[in-house]
C-alpha cells in the first residue's frame, strides 16, 4: 500500500510541475513591490530581496512596469537590480546591472498583454541578491512624498497589573488632502502594515500603531529587537503609493558599552548600560528592573580558576522612574592565589530578573561582554612579611631587622583600601628586658578578627571575631589546631600561629598590593631601596625611627573596641560575585566580598571559623581574676656586643641549629620547593640561643621555613606536577603534604601523611597539648546566666584554655537553685563542640522533675572540662531562669535569684498572679503585699451532696504557704 501512495504522489507532483499557467487568468503575485521601485535601497540591517529562488511563472505586478532603465547599483530594495533593456514582441530583454557595469549580464524573459495590463513569466535571477525592478505606469505617479518618520515608543496600560509597549511612526503632513500607509519592519523583516488613511488632524498616527500583540503575532516576545517604520503616500484607497523612506532603527532594549574589556587581575572596569525603552510596574508607582550577569565557562576549562566577578549582585538594577538614565556595572579581573602568567577570555551574560508586570522585559538575554583577563604575578612571587618572635621582621621586598619595642604597631596596611594588620607586643617574660608578638588585628572594613594574650588585656587567648558588621564575608578565617589563616578581601592572606603565651605572623600579598602596601612590611616593590617608607611617607634607614612611625595611635588601635564604631564600612561597590551558574541550580549569584576566598587547594585539616559573636562584652574584664602561670623563659634585649648565656657559644647553638633543621621532617619535604630562604631563619635561631640560654624558641625558627613553604606549595601549580619516584607518581606539593606536619608534633608524636599521630597523654593537631594538665576555665557568655525568655538555653559557650578537638569533654552537673539551699539533681558527660583552644560550647541537658518536694527554685548547673579521664578543670557556675519574674547572678558556686513583680516560681518558670500551675490549675498564683503563695481551689460541681460541698469548703480555705 505505502509504495502505490508513493507511485500516486509522484504522479500528482509530475502533474503539478507540468501544469501551463494562462497568464491573463492563472498567474502569480509578486513579492515585496513597494520595494521594487527604483528609489528604494535597503537600509541597514534591513533584508534584501532576492529572486534567485523564485517560483518561476506568470506574474502580476498590481499595474506597474518593468524598468526600462538602470536604477543604480542597491536599487530597488536588492543589491543587483534587474531592468528591461528593450522589448521585442512577446520578448523582453533583461540587464543585471552590478557596481560597474549597468547592463552585466543579459538573459530573455516572456511577457503577454492582457488588455492594457502586461503580465510576465519570470524566472530565477542568474545572481544572489539580485530582484526585478518595476516601475508606475506614465500618469500613474503617486504624490510627492519624500518624508522621512521617526519611531517614538510609548507606555501603556493593557490591564491594572500589566504594560505593554506601543510604537508610532511620526511624520510631517503632506501639503494635499492624500491618504497615508504605516509600514512596520523589526529586524529588517516587514511584519504589519496599516490600510491607506487620511490625516484627520493627525490621527492617522495614533491609530496605525505597532502593539506588542502584532510583535507576538510575528514571534517577537522579548525586546532586544530594532524596529523601523515608513510611511506611503497616494492619492487614494486603490491608487499607486510614493516610495517609502525608512525611518533610522530605534533599538528596543538595552544598550551596552563597551562590549569587550581587557583587565589585568586586580584592575576594574566599568559597562555602561542603557535601556532603550521604559518598562512598566501594573498597580505600583515605582519598581527596578533587575539585571544579573552569569559567567559563560568552556566545558574545557573546568580546572580555570581565573574567574571574572561584578558588583551589584552580578549586575544592577534600574528604576522605573528613571530608566532613561544610564547606570554602570563594575567588572574586576578576580585575583587568583596561583602564581602564573596567563591570558583568558570568558564570557559575562547579562539578563533581566522576573518582571511579572511588563513581560516583554522579563527574562530578557541582553547580551555577553567578552573580557581578556590577563595574569602576571612575577613581582609578588615568592614574597612574604612576617614578624617571628621575638620578632624578627622581614619586609615583603626581603629586608630583615629587629623590632624591640612594646606597643600596637600597623605590620601592614592597604593604601587605598580599609584592610590592615595591627600587631601588639609585650615583655616576653617577668624580669625580662625583651618584647614578644602577643596580640594580632586583622580588619578590613567593619570587620575584625582579633588574636591576643597580652596581659593588660587577657590571661587567656582571644580568637574570634571583635567585629563583623560587613555581611560575615569581608574576612574569612580558617582554623586548625593552633593554627589561623585569615584570607583578606585583596586576595592576600594572613597566617598566624600560636605559640604557648605568644605568636608568629606572616602576610602574605596579591598583585593588588604592589606599590600599594604600607606598614612595618613595607611598600612591595621590585626593590629593597624603598622597604623602609615611614607613616609621613619619607623614608629612613633608622629602624627605630621606622618602627616607632608605624606606632598605632589610642584612636586607632584595633584592640580597643571602642575605637571600632569609627570604623567604616567595607565599599558596597567592591563586593564582589561569583557569576558562573552552578550546576543543577539554575544562574545563582554568590556574592562575596573576597575575591580569593576559593582556595586552589585547602591545606589538610583547615576549617572555616564562623563568626558567632562580634561583640566583646563584660566577660572579656573578667579574665584578668585568674593568673595563670608564667612559663615563658626570660629573654635578654638585643645588645650591640655579644653575651651568651647557659653555657651556650655561637658555635653550640650554630650546630644545634643546623641538626634541628636536618632531623626536622618538615624541613626535609621542603628542600624540594626552590628558594626557602633557610639561613634567614637558622640565623634567627643561633640568635634566640643567645637571648634566653635555652632552646624554648628555635622551634619558631622551624615553623617559618614551613609555614612558607606550605604556602608556596599551595600557591605555584609548578610544585603540582606529578614526576616519577621510587614509590610512584608524585608532586612537590604531594610530598610536602604528606611529611610537613605542625611544629613537627612538638617532638610528642610522628607524622604521618602529613597529620600528627600523638604519644600517650598528648594531643592537638601538633601534639603540643598535655593531656594530664587540666585545662583552666575563665568564664561563661553573659557572665553564667540564660534567661529562658528569649530562648533556649541548650547550650553555653566557655571561655579557657586549652580545648582540643574531638578529646575535650564537658562535665554538666544540674543543681536545684532554692532561695536557702541547693542539691544536685544530675550529672551528665558530652563530647565538647571546640572552636578553639580557648573556647567551646557544652550541651545543658535538664533532667525530670519527680521527687523534688519544693517546686519552688531555678535550675543552675556547675560546668568543667576535661582532656583526660577524671582529670577536669576548674568549674564555673550557670544559672538558667525565667527572665519575666526572675533576676540571676552568679559568682563563681554562688547563685543569687529573687522574684519581681506579681508573679510565683513554679520549677524554674514565672506564674502570673491569678493563675494555675502547670499540670494542676487547682493551685493558684496568688500576689499580696509582697507575699506569694499558691492557693488550692475548689474542683467541685454545683450536683454534688452536701457534705461533699462542706468538705470542699473546707479544702477551699486552706492556704499553701511558700
Amino acid at each position: 500500500m505505502q509504495r502505490v501512495f508513493g507511485v500516486m504522489l509522484l504522479t500528482v507532483q509530475l502533474l503539478t510541475l507540468g501544469r501551463t499557467q494562462e497568464p491573463c487568468t492563472d498567474f502569480n503575485t509578486l513579492d515585496d513591490i513597494d520595494k521594487r521601485d527604483s528609489n528604494y535601497q535597503v537600509a541597514t540591517g534591513e533584508s534584501r530581496i532576492s529572486d534567485q529562488d523564485l517560483t518561476e511563472g506568470w506574474y502580476d505586478v498590481g499595474g506597474r512596469v518593468l524598468l526600462d532603465s538602470a536604477p543604480g547599483f542597491q536599487h530597488c530594495g536588492t543589491l543587483y537590480p534587474i531592468w528591461r533593456k528593450e522589448k521585442k514582441g512577446d520578448t523582453s530583454v533583461m540587464c543585471l546591472q552590478d557596481v560597474g557595469d549597468t547592463c552585466y549580464k543579459l538573459f530573455n524573459i516572456n511577457t503577454k498583454m492582457c488588455g492594457t495590463t502586461e503580465r510576465y513569466h519570470l524566472l530565477r535571477t542568474p545572481d544572489y541578491s539580485s530582484a526585478y525592478c518595476f516601475a508606475y505606469k506614465q500618469g500613474d505617479a503617486p504624490p510627492d512624498f519624500v518624508e522621512k518618520p521617526t519611531v517614538v515608543v510609548r507606555l501603556i496600560d493593557k490591564s491594572p497589573f500589566q504594560n505593554e509597549l506601543e510604537f508610532s511612526c511620526e511624520f510631517n503632513k503632506h501639503p494635499d488632502d492624500i491618504f497615508y500607509s504605516t509600514y512596520w519592519v523589526v529586524d529588517g523583516k516587514h511584519i504589519d502594515n496599516e490600510g491607506p488613511s487620511k490625516w484627520e488632524g493627525g490621527h492617522v498616527i495614533k491609530k496605525q500603531v505597532l502593539t506588542e500583540e502584532k510583535l507576538k503575532k510575528a514571534g517577537i516576545t522579548k525586546v532586544g529587537f530594532e524596529v523601523r517604520c515608513s510611511v506611503r503616500a497616494s492619492k487614494g484607497v486603490d491608487k499607486p503609493s510614493s516610495t517609502p523612506h525608512l525611518s533610522d532603527p530605534k533599538f528596543i532594549g538595552i544598550k551596552m558599552s563597551p562590549k569587550t574589556l581587557v583587565l589585568s587581575e586586580g584592575e576594574k572596569a566599568d559597562i555602561t548600560l542603557q535601556l532603550t525603552a521604559p518598562f512598566g510596574c501594573g498597580q505600583l508607582t515605582d519598581c527596578d528592573l533587575q539585571i544579573e550577569g552569569s559567567q559563560i565557562v568552556q566545558k574545557t576549562c573546568d580546572a580555570c580558576r581565573a574567574e571574572l566577578v561584578s558588583t551589584s549582585d552580578c549586575g544592577a538594577k534600574i528604576s522605573s522612574r528613571t530608566w532613561n538614565k544610564p547606570i554602570s556595572i563594575t567588572v574586576y579581573g578576580q585575583i587568583s592565589q596561583t602564581y602564573g602568567k596567563t591570558t583568558q577570555v570568558q564570557k559575562l551574560k547579562l539578563r533581566t530578573r522576573s518582571l511579572r508586570s511588563h513581560l516583554i522585559w522579563d527574562e530578557y538575554d541582553a547580551g555577553f561582554i567578552r573580557v581578556q583577563l590577563t595574569k602576571n604575578t612575577k613581582i609578588i612571587e615568592k614574597k612574604s612579611c612576617h614578624a617571628v618572635n621575638d620578632p624578627h621582621m622581614k619586609t615583603f621586598d626581603g629586608s630583615n631587622y629587629e623590632h624591640q619595642y612594646q606597643g600596637v604597631f600597623t605590620l601592614y596596611k592597604h593604601k587605598s583600601l580599609p584592610v590592615e594588620v595591627q600587631l601588639k607586643t609585650a615583655v616576653c617574660s617577668r624580669g625580662s628586658s625583651a618584647f614578644c608578638n602577643c596580640g594580632v588585628a586583622v580588619r578590613a572594613g567593619r570587620t575584625v578578627f582579633e588574636f591576643n594574650r597580652c596581659k593588660d588585656q587577657s590571661t587567656i587567648w582571644t580568637l574570634e571575631y571583635t567585629l563583623c558588621e560587613d555581611g560575615g564575608d569581608v574576612l574569612q578565617v580558617k582554623r586548625k589546631g593552633h593554627e589561623y589563616k585569615v584570607i583578606l578581601p585583596t586576595g592576600g592572606s594572613v597566617s598566624v600561629a600560636i605559640k604557648d603565651n605568644f605568636l608568629n605572623v606572616y602576610v602574605y600579598p596579591s598583585v593588588q598590593d604592589v606599590q600599594r602596601s604600607s606598614g612595618l612590611c613595607g611598600l612591595l616593590s621590585s626593590t629593597t631601596v624603598d622597604d623602609f617608607v615611614k607613616r609621613d611617607g619619607t623614608t629612613t634607614k633608622n629602624f627605630r625611627a621606622f618602627s616607632d612611625s608605624w606606632r598605632v595611635g589610642a584612636d586607632n588601635n584595633l584592640f580597643n573596641h571602642d575605637t571600632h564604631e569609627k570604623l567604616t564600612s567595607w565599599p558596597k561597590t567592591l563586593n564582589f560575585c561569583s557569576c558562573r551558574p552552578k550546576v543543577g541550580a539554575g544562574n545563582q549569584i554568590h556574592c562575596t566580598a573576597a575575591q580569593a576566598h576559593e582556595e586552589i587547594k585547602i591545606l589538610h585539616g583547615f576549617t572555616d571559623v564562623q563568626p558567632s559573636k562580634c561583640t566583646i562584652t563584660e566577660r572579656r574584664k573578667k579574665r584578668s581574676v585568674l593568673s595563670l602561670p608564667d612559663t615563658s623563659p626570660p629573654r635578654g634585649r638585643r645588645q650591640v656586643e655579644e653575651q651568651w648565656r647557659g653555657g651556650w657559644t655561637e658555635d653550640k647553638a650554630r650546630a644545634y641549629c643546623e641538626d634541628m633543621f636536618h632531623k626536622s621532617r618538615s624541613m626535609q619535604a621542603c628542600d624540594n620547593v626552590p628558594e626557602m630562604y633557610t639561613n634567614d631563619s637558622l640565623a634567627n635561631c643561633v640568635m634566640d640561643i643567645q637571648l634566653t640560654g635555652t632552646i624554648d624558641f628555635s622551634q619558631s625558627a622551624v615553623d617559618t621555613v614551613t609555614d612558607h613553604c606550605m604556602h608556596e606549595v599551595v600557591v605555584n601549580p609548578v610544585l603540582w606536577e606529578k614526576t616519577q619516584h621510587d614509590d610512584g607518581m608524585k608532586s612537590i606539593y604531594d610530598m610536602v603534604m604528606a611529611e610537613a606536619c605542625p611544629s613537627d608534633c612538638s617532638g610528642n608524636g610522628n607524622c604521618v601523611q602529613g597529620n600528627c599521630d600523638c604519644e600517650t597523654n598528648y594531643s592537638g593537631t601538633d601534639c603540643s597539648v598535655d593531656l594530664t594538665i587540666k585545662p583552666r576555665l575563665m568564664d561563661l557568655d553573659n557572665g553564667g546566666t540564660c534567661d529562658m525568655s528569649r530562648g533556649v538555653c541548650n547550650v553555653t559557650s566557655l571561655d579557657g584554655e586549652t580545648f582540643v578537638d574531638g578529646v575535650s569533654t564537658c562535665s554538666v552537673e544540674e543543681l536545684r537553685v532554692r532561695q536557702s539551699s541547693q542539691n544536685s539533681v544530675a550529672t551528665t558527660t558530652s563530647t565538647a563542640t571546640v572552636e578553639s583552644i580557648s573556647r567551646a560550647k557544652c550541651n545543658i541537658v535538664y533532667h525530670d522533675e519527680t521527687g523534688s518536694d519544693d517546686d519552688e527554685y531555678v535550675r543552675a548547673f556547675r560546668i568543667s572540662v576535661g582532656n583526660s579521664a577524671d582529670i577536669y578543670s576548674n568549674s564555673v557556675g550557670l544559672m538558667v531562669y525565667d527572665g519575666s519574674c526572675v533576676r540571676a547572678s552568679v559568682e563563681g558556686d554562688d547563685f543569687k535569684w529573687d522574684v519581681e513583680g506579681r508573679y510565683c516560681v513554679f520549677r524554674g518558670t514565672c506564674i502570673p498572679h491569678g493563675a494555675g500551675q502547670p499540670g494542676n490549675p487547682r493551685k493558684v498564683c496568688q500576689v499580696s503585699d509582697n507575699k506569694r503563695e499558691w492557693t488550692n481551689t475548689s474542683g467541685c460541681t454545683e450536683t454534688i451532696s452536701s457534705l461533699a460541698v462542706m468538705f470542699c469548703l473546707v479544702i477551699g480555705m486552706q492556704q499553701w504557704t511558700i
